[in-house]
């Protein structure tokens, strides 16, 4: 025994040293490498941020909801801190009467004046008292797939001090709302509307009306305030506003991830600047500008001398983002427009070949997260410009290389792969970190097009197989970062254009197809040579459709992986939880992410924030400001519902809740969460 003891010892040493040979063969990126997600899997092991944090108007904590009628003018029902109403009498399902505008005009008698309580009759049907777990009201799971019918859901909402608020609505039809006995909005078809109310101080009548169609029978009312009278905050350390938010609704400009190196945080803004900001506080520490005239060798600007009448703009330029580093922002949003937009078209007259951006962006041409080698940070904008600098902000090079757009615009985030820093843009490019010189470029679609085949959305993603760094490719190959050579293409997946990117759980790689809604599970192998062939392990349909959803029903939120599952969201908000193993589906749960969508609302179409795991628990993010914390684990619990309230571009006729579409970071005790308006700092002072 005494002889055994030790070559026990050493067959657990040498089992140990194999275990962490073959994940360091097939791993994710390095420690010191951060940026999309931070190391890509959006796991942050060692992060602690709070559990509860908030941000709600004076005007919406006043509000209280119940559905039973109220008795004179006492106040009661629950507080609707995240502008939930969670009790409604439904009544359903009214046939559809065969006339035009049936959605706006009334179907039932007196329905303008309805008052109901729970068990009042209207004709032959009964007003049933419905709680509902978010904000959505599941029409076909309350009162079954009725085509061509009506359902009416009405309740009361008392306010303390009455005044100006919006209603945003979702809806999959045709819907309408009556507020205290007034039309306040009807719209025949499917749309993510926002209308303007006036509640008055005390109790309040709202009835929606809701007409089903083939698909999805469905509505998702949210309260905000038009007139905050001051916010309420919790552990929200700093918010720093950032320019970027736009006056036209559909689109949210320049709303890339943060990242964090040191004591440091950076952030792109639009159209083309790096900001960088002091961790601690939020104090703008430097901008630098990016554009087409900051990408030109002192050579070029030389031999043309339209370039030096440029630079009193592009001085005025750097004069306005200096106002972020004071801290006097005095500019307006539109004035940063219209110069950028003289400085644009003046270069387009020198050469409109060179100069020329992609149309379409959906996520402005600053969409994108940085990355950082802890020495340096890289940026990548969807002008094709690319520029490298120290953390100081002194630029060590910086190029051009554009290429036609496509539908949606350009949405991958950079990535950092051995010596080389890999772009997309149609090829699929590398430069040298170092010197900024291109070391190798791929077309991997056509040249032209709005819609060319294999094209992806996605980021890529950097593994090492066997000690060689390898780019994991959206769309289905594994390419070696040194000299660009194919390893392997999965011809499944191509032709899909994805736009959740993969994740790498060690040498386990996942991918969500977009077009199939389907996930593939795969098995990198230990060693590489002129080609690798990963084990398929999965090929799992992700069934969304008994479950509400607006226009298409996609997975553009890419997943976490964890102790074995992995946990999908979708852009409605329903969370799906796989087993690795199993390659099955353990549970499905609509999430009460406060669901906000339309046809052209925004780049993800409803929720596109990835997950993150902080720590021990599961962190999910809406569109509109509200977060949820879980349990991981087989089973579903919630642990907390969080909201930030805020107004964008306030008083103009695009003024909305504050959207968001980037992906948090977490470090030490913060969450860092960008909105179209700025970047907040969740987490004690």
């Amino acid at each position: 025994m005494r002889l055994q003891a030790p070559c026990a010892f050493r067959v657990r040493q040498l089992a140990r040293l194999l275990f962490l040979s073959i994940m360091l063969a097939c791993s994710a990126v390095a420690e010191t490498t951060v940026g999309w997600r931070g190391d890509g899997t959006g796991r942050f092991p060692d992060a602690d941020p709070p559990l509860t944090w908030g941000r709600v108007s004076n005007a919406v904590k006043g509000l209280r909801f119940q559905a039973r009628k109220p008795k004179n003018a006492e106040v009661s029902g629950k507080p609707m801190p995240d502008g939930v109403i969670r009790e409604w009498l439904v009544l359903g399902p009214v046939p559809v009467p065969d006339v035009p505008k049936a959605v706006e005009s009334a179907t039932l008698q007196n329905e303008l004046q309805l008052e109901p309580d729970e068990g009042d009759k209207t004709g032959d049907l009964a007003w049933k008292l419905v709680n509902a777990d978010s904000a959505t009201l599941n029409f076909t799971a309350l009162l079954g797939a009725n085509k061509l019918s009506f359902a009416y859901a009405h309740t009361y909402v008392h306010s303390d001090t009455g005044g100006d608020f919006v209603i945003g609505l979702t809806h999959r039809n045709g819907a309408r709302l009556v507020v205290n006995g007034k039309p306040a909005f009807a719209c025949p078809v499917a749309a993510g509307s926002r209308v303007g109310v006036k509640l008055l101080k005390g109790w309040n009548r709202l009835l929606l009306k809701v007409s089903s169609d083939d698909a999805q029978w469905y509505v998702v009312p949210l309260v905000y305030a038009h007139t905050p009278r001051g916010y309420e905050e919790t552990n929200i350390a700093w918010m720093t506003r950032l320019p970027g938010a736009r006056t036209y609704a559909g689109t949210p400009a320049g709303p890339g991830g943060p990242i964090v190196v040191n004591d440091k945080i950076f952030v792109l803004c639009e159209p083309h600047d790096l900001f960088c900001l002091n961790k601690a506080d939020g104090k703008v520490l430097w901008v630098r500008s990016n554009s087409y005239l900051d990408g030109l060798t002192d050579a070029e600007k030389n031999a043309e001398p339209a370039f030096k009448a440029l630079e009193p703009l592009a001085a005025k330029w750097n004069g306005m983002n200096a106002e972020y580093v004071t801290g006097a922002v005095k500019t307006p949003q539109d004035a940063r427009e219209k110069l950028e937009k003289d400085l644009y078209d003046a270069l387009k007259k020198i050469s409109r070949k060179r100069f020329l951006r992609p149309d379409g962006q959906d996520v402005g041409y600053a969409g994108f997260t940085p990355t950082s080698d802890g020495k340096y940070v890289y940026v990548w904008l969807a002008s094709g410009v690319t520029a490298c600098y120290d953390l100081d902000g002194n630029r060590k090079w910086i190029r051009i290389d554009n290429h036609e757009g496509v539908e949606h615009g350009f949405t991958s985030s950079p990535t950092l792969a051995g010596d080389n820093l890999v772009v997309f843009m149609r090829e699929l490019m590398a430069f040298n970190t170092n010197t900024g010189k291109e070391a190798w470029r791929i077309p991997l679609v056509e040249p032209g097009g709005l819609n060319p085949g294999e094209f992806f959305h996605a980021s890529c993603v950097h593994a090492r197989i066997g000690g060689v760094d390898t780019v994991v490719v959206p769309n289905g190959r594994l390419v070696r970062a040194s000299d660009g050579k194919i390893l392997f293409v999965d011809k499944r997946i191509l032709l899909k254009q994805p736009v959740a990117s993969p994740v790498l759980d060690n040498d386990l790689l996942c991918i969500m197809a977009t077009g199939g809604e389907t996930l593939y599970i795969l098995r990198l192998p230990q060693t590489a040579g002129e080609s690798v062939t990963p084990a398929p392990l999965t090929e799992l349909k992700i069934s969304t459709t008994n479950f509400p959803y607006f226009y298409l029903s996609w997975h553009t939120a890419s997943p976490v992986v964890h102790e074995g599952l992995i946990y999908l969201m979708n852009n409605s908000g329903l969370l799906t939880v796989v087993d690795e193993k199993a390659g099955a589906i353990v549970y499905q749960r609509m999430l009460d992410l406060d669901h906000f969508e339309g046809p052209n609302e925004g780049a993800a179409r409803g929720h596109g924030v990835s997950p993150v795991l902080a720590g021990k628990r599961l962190y999910f993010f809406g569109n509109s400001g509200a977060a949820l914390v879980l349990e991981p684990g087989r089973e579903f619990k919630q642990v907390a519902k969080n909201k930030i309230e805020g107004l964008a571009v306030a008083g103009s006729w695009g003024e909305r809740q504050d959207r968001t579409v980037a992906n948090p970071v977490c470090d030490g005790k913060r969450l860092y969460y960008r909105t179209e308006s700025g970047l907040y700092a969740i987490g004690p002072k």
